[in-house]
This record gives structure tokens, C-alpha cells and sequence, in this order.
């Protein structure tokens, strides 16, 4: 293995290019080095490689304070961990057939995160031990290709893994072992992840979908049963639904949860592009025709007015923002050079760029699908564009090079308190460094749920309960956590306690905020601790108003003097500011 770096200043900003020995690494390490800024970005490293290349997870494997990203690449066949820090290349090894997805899940409950990585030619899911590399486990799916990771989520007490293949099945896998559980034939599935909510709180999870992508199958909607993966109910988009995952969030703010959901022409035959609102039932509450897009878009409030935008981008680079009822708000051309054929692949991320605690729109664009040029024969290179909410741009950076990025994420890669950018697909990997100020985040899996829409304000949040902290005595019933059971009652107490929150430089936390259901003698306690488990404030109300300026651990105490009820406790959110003494 050969790692090459050149270091350089930038500012205060050291940056560095990272190779790993590639087939063509001599022809190919020594261009587009030169260091380069903005306003809002700075480059700090990265990976030259012509062919397609993953890189979707950004995880404190080590369990040390510090990330590491795994990057994979299609012209080598090869998977690598790299220090997050620096592009580090620390294991390297040969996996059979072309990469497609990654996902981190600790998934012995061990404290530990495994590599989920799947490939094409062959058609497989492979589960990789993150400090070696080493293959665990593999199933083969009998198929060409797996193009998404695996959804996992616990609805009996066992991990389950649900994803689906190029142009077969969909599948339900036993995460223990490895095994099928069931498979549905008949399902054109590339891209789109299953997305999951309790829709109703009643323990039991509900699965949203697309399949069908226009060439072998027109496009369906589907919420689906998580047991038996019968459709509940279906809708016919006509067009490609298999790429754009569905977003589940409550837009109107009634307290109940709607699908949004993108579908795009990718047959290229009478066109249907759109951007959907269902209901949870089935029923359409709107239709936008004529935004093309394989990403469904992101949802936040954007301008901090009480209600959320709707922000997505299309194939010729064309950024829109929707109201909650889906009428358009504003439009803005980035690359008016390019039409569609230019193919831009993703939605833009809504998270701060510039540190003063808001959210912005970051919206990457390329033209040229792979190889391809555009129609209208522009080069293609990848351009980071940074827009507050009203679509004004705010900077641009452009890479210098020609780009065509399949996956991108903003978290801390690092140790500072700086947000990062990971990008990559066809050219390699690039890690951004921005302006914008983060908690200290992992990117674990290309997820878009309620929960996790690629939102990162200034908070640590966690509504799914599955990835830091110490469960004692409770347990997950979906995507909320409950009292463990013992025999046919529950437990009398537990307790759930986060990992060590802390903050950047010269901030406070300045609220805490949490959701529970809290049946008749039943009790949850809210205790915020500092690192050395000593109490800062006890009995903490849902909404607290906070000025903490050290690291606080969270730990949340369930009770229940009926031991056939239990609390619930559903999300917590604590977010922090500027001192502004």
C-alpha cells in the first residue's frame, strides 16, 4: 500500500490529497493538487479514482473519539478504512465484484460497528469487522445487484435487514445469522432505501417504498407489511419510483406523519416526473409535475417561521423550494448551462454552512452522467453552491475537475468543531471542510426517515435510540424506548444513558427537549450528569431552558408501578449556542 500526501497552507486550513495504490495511481495522483478555498468551503483531502467509488459512512469505529470513513472503489474491487482526520489509509482489502452500498449497525449490541457493504456481479450483502476488514458474513441474493443498503430495525426482539435487488425480490433478512426470512418476487428495486416509522405508536413499524423503474417495470408506491412484505397499499407513479426514498414527516402539523416522495422519466418515454404527498393511508394530499429528480427533496424549517420548506433539486442542477403544500416558492438555476441529461444526482443537504446557527441549502451539482458529457457538451465539474433560505446564493466552489457524486453527507469528521462535507462516485472521493458549526455527528447509513432527513442544526438528537449510549434494563419496541420485559409483565425500572455530549468552543447548552408517552403509573426521569456521572440538574421538565458549559451525559430513568404498562420514550433533542458574553 502507498499513501501519498501534499501538504500545503490554506489559511490555517492544512489539506491533504490521499492515494491508495490504484491500477492507474501513477497517472493519476499528480494532477488537480493544488489547494483551493472559499467563503464557506476549504479542501482538505482526497481520492483521484476514474472509476465509481462509495464512501457512506463516517463512524467512530475504534470507539476513540476519532471517525473513520470506508471508502470503496469499482476499479479496484477493493474496500479501505481511512482515518476521517486526515484520509489515513489504515486496512485495505479485495472484495468480489463492484461496490453499491455501505452502512454501519452494531448489530450484536456489543458497543461495536459492523460494515454492511453490498456489490453487483455478483449481487450480494457482506458484513465486514471494521478494525481488519475482514469478511464475517455474506449472502448471496440471487440477483445481479444490490444497489442499497439495508434498513434494520428491531420488531420482535431480532435485528431485521430489509432491502431490495436490482430486479427480483425484495428481501427480509435475519441480521443475526445472515439467513432469509422471506422474499418478495416481482420487485424492480435500485437505489430507493425503505423507509420506516410506528405510524399509529402502536409497536409496530410501518415500511414505505418505491419499485418499478420504467424499463422493466413501471413505477409503484408501497407501504408494506414489515412480516409478511405483502403491499397494505400501492400507488402507481408510472415512472422510475425505485431510486428516490421515501421522506416521512409531518408537513402540515397536525401531528401525523405524510410520505413525500420524487419520481423521475427514467425511461425517457412519456414523462411523469413529480414530486408526491401521501398520507400514511394511501390518499395523495398533492402532486408538483416537471421537477426531475432521482433524490426525494429534504424537508426543514428553512426560514425559521414555524412552518417547513420542501427543497429538492433536479437533474440540470435547478434548485426548488416548496411550501408545505407543495406550491413553489422559489426556483434557482445553478447550471443553466446544463439540461437534464446532465443527470445531477442528489437532493440538496439543509444544514449550517457558516456558523451562525442556521440552515442553509448546499446543493452539489455535475453535469455528465459517469464518463458521458452533457448534452450540451460542458465538461461537467463538481460545484458546491451555498444558498440561505430565500435562494440567494452565497458562495460557490468549484472542484476544478469533472465529478459525478451518487453520495454526499455533512457531519464531523475531525476533532474540530467544523462540519464536514463527504462526497463521492465517479472521480473519487472528496472531503470539504465549511464554515458551519456541528455537534460531534457520525454519518452511519444513506437513511431518510422522519428522524433523519440530512437536517443538522446545532443539537444532538436521537429518536430511534439504536446507535450511542447504555441500555440497562430497557429495550427498543420501535423507534422509541420501553421497559424490558420479565416474564409476561415489564421490568419495575430502567434506564437509558447517552454517550458524553460535548461542545464546541466557547458554546452552551441552551435547551433540553424530549418526547414521551407516559401511561397511568408509569414515570420517566430526566437527569442531566457531567463526565463524571454527578448530577447537574435532576428531574428535568420536557422543555428546559439551560446555560451548561461542559460536556453533560443525558440519562433517562423509567419506572412503572404497574408492571402491564410502561413509559415510552420517543426522541430527545439538546441543542446549544454561541456564549454571547
Amino acid at each position: 500500500m502507498r499513501v501519498l500526501k501534499i501538504l500545503a497552507s490554506v489559511g490555517v486550513t492544512a489539506w491533504f490529497y490521499v492515494s491508495t495504490i490504484l491500477p492507474y495511481s501513477q497517472k493519476n495522483t499528480t494532477a488537480d493538487l493544488t489547494p483551493h478555498s472559499s467563503k464557506l468551503f476549504s479542501y482538505m483531502y482526497g481520492i483521484r479514482d476514474d472509476s465509481f467509488c462509495l464512501a457512506e459512512t463516517c463512524v467512530d469505529y475504534w470507539n476513540d473519539g476519532k471517525r473513520e470513513i470506508t471508502f470503496a472503489s469499482r476499479a479496484t474491487k477493493r474496500v479501505s478504512m481511512l482515518s476521517g482526520a486526515d484520509g489515513r489509509v489504515i486496512w485495505n482489502v479485495p472484495i468480489e465484484g463492484e461496490s453499491q452500498s455501505m452502512a454501519a449497525y452494531d448489530t450484536d449490541g456489543d458497543g461495536t460497528f459492523e460494515i454492511f457493504y453490498s456489490t453487483s456481479d455478483p449481487g450480494k450483502l457482506h458484513l465486514l469487522e471494521p478494525f481488519t476488514g475482514k469478511l464475517l458474513r455474506s449472502l448471496e441474493l440471487g440477483d445481479i445487484k444490490l444497489g442499497n443498503s439495508p434498513l434494520i430495525i428491531d420488531g420482535d426482539g431480532k435485528l431485521d435487514a430489509y432491502f431490495g435487488t436490482r430486479g427480483k425480490y425484495l428481501v427480509r433478512m435475519n441480521v443475526a445469522d445472515f439467513s432469509m426470512v422471506r422474499r418478495r418476487p416481482h420487485w424492480v428495486q435500485c437505489g430507493s432505501y425503505t423507509s420506516a416509522i410506528d405510524v399509529e405508536k402502536t409497536g409496530r413499524w410501518a415500511l414505505f417504498t418505491g419499485s418499478g423503474d420504467d424499463r422493466i417495470a413501471k413505477g409503484v408506491m408501497h407501504r408494506y407489511d414489515p412480516v409478511t412484505l405483502e403491499s397494505i397499499w400501492t400507488y402507481p407513479t408510472n415512472d422510475n419510483a425505485s431510486s428516490a426514498s421515501a421522506v416521512l414527516i409531518d408537513l402540515d402539523g397536525d401531528g401525523r406523519v405524510d410520505v413525500l416522495k420524487s419520481v423521475d422519466n427514467l425511461g425517457k418515454d412519456d414523462a411523469h416526473d413529480a414530486v408526491y404527498a401521501f398520507t400514511t393511508d394511501g390518499r395523495v394530499l398533492w402532486r408538483v409535475n416537471g421537477f426531475s429528480g432521482e433524490d426525494s427533496p429534504n424537508v426543514a424549517d428553512l426560514d425559521g417561521d414555524g412552518t417547513l420548506e420542501i427543497v429538492g433539486m433536479t437533474f440540470g442542477g435547478e434548485v426548488y423550494c416548496l411550501d408545505a403544500k407543495g406550491r413553489v416558492k422559489w426556483r434557482r438555476d445553478l447550471r443553466p448551462e446544463f439540461d437534464n441529461s446532465a443527470h445531477a444526482y442528489m437532493a440538496p443537504i439543509l444544514c449550517d454552512l457558516n456558523g451562525e446557527r442556521q440552515l442553509e441549502v448546499l446543493a452539489i451539482t455535475n453535469g455528465g452522467y459517469f464518463d458521458e458529457k452533457s448534452s450540451k457538451g460542458h465538461d461537467g465539474n463538481g460545484v458546491l453552491f451555498a444558498l440561505n433560505s430565500k435562494g440567494d446564493i452565497l458562495d460557490r466552489f468549484d472542484l476544478g475537475r469533472r465529478r459525478y457524486y451518487n453520495s454526499a453527507y455533512v457531519c464531523n469528521v475531525d476533532q474540530d468543531p467544523y462540519l464536514e462535507l463527504v462526497l463521492a462516485g465517479s472521480g473519487g472521493l472528496d472531503v470539504i471542510k465549511t464554515e458551519g458549526i456541528g455537534p460531534n455527528t457520525e454519518h452511519f447509513q444513506r437513511r431518510r426517515t422522519y428522524q433523519r432527513l440530512e437536517v443538522l442544526p446545532w443539537a444532538y438528537e436521537d429518536s430511534y435510540f439504536i446507535y450511542r449510549g447504555k441500555k440497562e434494563g430497557v429495550r427498543n419496541l420501535t423507534d422509541n424506548l420501553i421497559l424490558d420485559r420479565k416474564g409476561d409483565a415489564y421490568k419495575s425500572s430502567g434506564k437509558f444513558t447517552t454517550e458524553l455530549l460535548t461542545l464546541p468552543p466557547k458554546c452552551h447548552f441552551d435547551r433540553l427537549q424530549y418526547a414521551a408517552d407516559l401511561p397511568e403509573g408509569t414515570r420517566l426521569e430526566v437527569n442531566i450528569l457531567d463526565q463524571n456521572a454527578k448530577a447537574i440538574l435532576k428531574k428535568a421538565p420536557k422543555d428546559t431552558r439551560l446555560e451548561i458549559r461542559q460536556p453533560v451525559v443525558l440519562e433517562f430513568v423509567l419506572s412503572t408501578a404497574n408492571r402491564q404498562y410502561t413509559p415510552k420514550l420517543d426522541s430527545y433533542v439538546l441543542s446549544f449556542d454561541r456564549d454571547r458574553r
